[in-house]
């Protein structure tokens, strides 16, 4: 596990598999180390873990799961989006009318 960039993840966090609208929620950082789900899992180069200040990170699971960070930081209406596509998925009615204040909040409500 690259220990350094996931001190810097800020938790609760999501994946976002690339081509898919299901998020997956990792509330802590035990979790993430813990989850066998996570490190059994093959990543695409294009999957990613938000934190719940906008930080992206790609994930790597190739002999063991890491993370680096990329300089990119993801907006709260990129966010919002991503929520939406998801609770649209599970048959949330009415996700157009979702909002959040902060990603935080956003993260949170799943």
């Amino acid at each position: 596990m690259n220990i350094s960039s996931l001190t810097l993840v800020n938790f609760p966090a999501v994946i976002k598999l690339y081509a898919d609208d299901e998020l997956m929620l990792v509330a802590n950082e035990l979790e993430f180390k813990t989850n066998q789900n996570l490190r059994n899992m093959y990543f695409q180069p294009q999957d990613i873990l938000i934190d719940n200040s906008g930080h992206v990170f790609n994930i790597h699971n190739t002999e063991q799961l890491a993370l680096s960070k990329t300089d990119y930081i993801m907006r709260l209406d990129e966010v919002i989006k991503l929520v939406q596509l998801h609770l649209s998925n599970h048959g949330t009615c009415c996700i157009s009318k979702f909002s959040a204040n902060s990603i935080q909040d956003a993260l949170n409500f799943l």
